[in-house]
């Protein structure tokens, strides 16, 4: 393991540490550490686990290609010759590119009364240089889509998917954007297999079987090949305010699941943490 960068949240009463795969902390003083999809479980500490699928970027060009579906492919080749899609570096750390991304997430968020982003966990990755943004534009000049990756010597990890809010969205505008994202991902494979990263993660995977659209997440993902593994998130208290508070979370969600009215035999959102939801919901207690 390795001695990476830790990211910083502070909130009212608590300050939290964040680090990656498996990196160990820097020895920053926080109330407690949050390991992202370590290898196994971080011994004595609460783990769970967390699915995705990884692909493997030193393989040659024509083998990346090889692995995706039919249809995957298919995508990618309507994106570049019939829509003429460009797809664009942004600049990660001028503010106007994520006020973009943060004001088409919330457009989602107030109409689907979902969790506004928070924007505080993008700003660590982009203040750090670890954040890579790409769009993906039409002829006009629109952006369709915008992708988010977290940077780490040995991975790039989605984090953020998004694309202009519609209130009614055509079959045809659906489409277009799958299409786009088809093509972002494409471009983002060449892009970090020339920047030496050897593999690509494609941020979580849905272990269940009975949320349809979350399945076909599932099946969008593996139109590009890749692996599917298991790793944990882990919860690290460093001091007793932090243990406080993470044994008291741990309650209430115990007691959320107990309740009554709970469907019985339904499968939890809160343990299936790969679902976009939790994605992109980092700074989450």
């Amino acid at each position: 393991m390795t001695r990476g960068h830790m990211f910083i949240y502070r909130s009212r009463f608590l300050t939290r540490g964040e680090v990656w795969f498996d990196d160990q902390p820097d020895g920053t003083g926080v109330d407690w550490i949050y390991h992202r999809q370590r290898s196994t479980p971080l011994p004595k500490h609460r783990s769970k686990p967390f699915y995705t699928l990884l692909v493997d970027l030193r393989k040659p060009r024509t083998q990346l290609l090889a692995d995706m579906d039919a249809r995957t492919a298919s995508r990618i080749k309507q994106a570049q010759e019939t829509d003429k899609l460009q797809c664009e570096g942004c600049d990660a750390r001028d503010p106007k590119v994520l006020d973009q991304v943060e004001a088409m997430w919330n457009a989602f968020a107030t109409a689907q009364n979902t969790p506004r982003l928070e924007r505080s966990w993008l700003d660590q990755f982009s203040q750090a240089g670890s954040l890579d943004v790409v769009a993906a534009k039409n002829r006009g000049g629109k952006v369709l889509a915008y992708h988010l990756v977290y940077l780490a010597p040995r991975r790039a990890r989605q984090l953020i998917a998004i694309s202009p809010y519609q209130a009614v969205p055509s079959v045809g505008w659906r489409n277009a954007v799958s299409r786009a994202n088809s093509l972002i991902h494409w471009y983002n494979f060449v892009a970090l297999k020339e920047r030496g990263i050897p593999c690509f993660d494609f941020g979580g995977w849905y272990p269940g079987s009975t949320d349809i659209r979350l399945l076909g997440m599932n099946a969008f993902k593996k139109g590009f090949g890749g692996k599917l593994v298991r790793e944990f998130d882990c919860e690290q208290p460093t001091t007793l305010k932090g243990w406080i508070a993470l044994t008291m979370a741990q309650w209430l969600t115990r007691f959320r699941r107990a309740r009554p009215f709970a469907v019985a035999g339904q499968e939890s959102k809160h343990d299936a943490t790969q679902t976009e939801e939790r994605k992109v919901s980092a700074a989450f207690r």
